[in-house]
């Protein structure tokens, strides 16, 4: 019996991680040179108003085409690599699980593709910096996208975060 070979898996050193925007090609034009804006996200997504990104290019790409088959123009992926530890220090909401019965994770997403604007916390802060998880296809089933992730940025520490990495074309 042989034995199977894998890739070669780098050795761990905390890199950067890269963290891909689909969107369309005007608006890459605007976050590249003006910087991100979080102001400009729509309520009724999984995680509330805000910037979503993925560590996925094929789901970025995706995320393009669906955007601008919607409001036209050309699609666009950008990217920037990000500093784990800058991303660390952010007030974060992670989603391992969003299986049927993650029932936190789907009052979360309910509560926001309702409507919800923020992530009911009790303080003057009422979202989270950052949230992250899987992405749900049929949230009134609790349906997710097979293989896919999202990292979405809501206030303005999140914002000052990713205006201070460069967002380019991949």
């Amino acid at each position: 019996m042989s034995t199977p070979v894998f890739p070669k898996t780098p050795p761990w050193t905390n890199q950067t991680l890269r963290l891909y925007h689909g969107t369309t090609a005007v608006y890459a034009v605007s976050i590249t040179g003006a910087g991100v804006r979080i102001a400009k996200g729509k309520t009724g997504t999984d995680f509330g108003p805000g910037f979503y990104t993925t560590t996925l290019e094929r789901q970025a790409r995706s995320w393009a085409w669906q955007l601008a088959t919607r409001v036209g123009g050309s699609p666009a992926v950008i990217y920037a690599d990000v500093d784990r530890d800058a991303i660390g220090a952010l007030d974060s909401l992670v989603f391992v699980r969003g299986d049927f019965d993650a029932d936190d994770y789907w009052s979360l997403v309910t509560h926001c593709r309702r409507g919800g604007t923020d992530h009911a916390r009790s303080g003057p802060e009422r979202s989270f910096d950052m949230v992250a998880g899987p992405v749900a296809a049929t949230w009134t089933q609790r349906g997710l996208l097979a293989g896919a992730d999202q990292i979405s940025f809501h206030t303005a520490a999140a914002e000052a975060l990713l205006n201070s990495v460069s967002w380019r074309a991949p």
